[in-house]
């Protein structure tokens, strides 16, 4: 019995699993005071949620939004990695790019999907363009970084052994800088997830985003908890999936 109460304190997944079960019972227990309309139960939450992913149009609107994703946070990870190289590189460039860096960091991703509703109309250039400028910052900034923490003694010697440029940038900058844009590109995707379904939310009818706008339109409370917990899912999921990626690549 004490050996089974050891492993039990000792297995870290345990606690885990606890937790999900309290927040599972306080919600269950909160939502008994209230009509499906205000807080739908768990079990109705999750039977929605069943019923949900056996239906097309619930995988159209996720492949969907997933392609808006991709498209702005592959550009963003190109233009970031980039533009964060050459700040790092040239202090001019930095004190030139870095106070629009700043702006873009401090601006509310409400404000770029505004805007981009006013610039491009109702269509999944918004999202794209929102995704791109909302997350553009963290690769700038941490490509920099790691730019700016390259070891300066290989530096002198790669001066001294006489490297040429590209195997300066492959021998000692990459390796430097290759943290800290796996970590920006974790930050990322997360949060690239949520800003598309916003814009989607606010401009399109097609994507999770727009899933979400026709719940709560129709007052299905239900299909909002639902929603939310796929997308959820997903950030996690595709979390998981490039820490994976970035463990057995860099």
């Amino acid at each position: 019995m004490m050996n089974f109460i050891i492993k039990f304190k000792n297995n870290k997944y345990i606690y885990s699993i606890l937790g999900v079960a309290i927040f599972l019972f306080l919600w269950q227990f909160f939502s008994s005071f209230y009509k499906p309309i205000i807080l739908p139960s768990p079990l109705y939450t999750f039977e929605t949620l069943l019923s949900m992913i056996f239906q097309k149009d619930t995988w159209y609107n996720i492949w969907l939004s997933f392609l808006r994703l991709f498209a702005g946070y592959f550009l963003s990870m190109i233009l970031g990695t980039f533009l964060g190289f050459f700040m790092g590189l040239n202090e001019k460039i930095n004190m030139f790019f870095n106070p629009m860096i700043v702006m873009l960091q401090t601006t509310p991703n409400i404000s770029w999907i505004l805007i981009a509703i006013i610039w491009f109309g109702l269509n999944s250039k918004i999202v794209v363009f929102t995704i791109l400028i909302s997350i553009l910052p963290i690769f700038v900034i941490n490509t920099r970084e790691g730019v700016k923490s390259t070891d300066e003694e290989l530096l002198q010697m790669s001066y001294v052994y006489k490297f040429s440029d590209f195997r300066r940038f492959t021998h000692i900058y990459l390796p430097s800088v290759k943290p800290y844009i796996a970590s920006a590109s974790i930050i990322t995707i997360e949060r690239g997830w949520k800003i598309g379904a916003m814009a989607e939310l606010l401009s399109l009818d097609t994507g999770i985003g727009a899933g979400l706008y026709w719940a709560r339109n129709n007052l299905q409370t239900e299909k909002i908890f639902a929603w939310t917990i796929i997308l959820v899912s997903l950030g996690y999921i595709s979390s998981m999936i490039l820490k994976k990626i970035i463990k057995k690549f860099i």
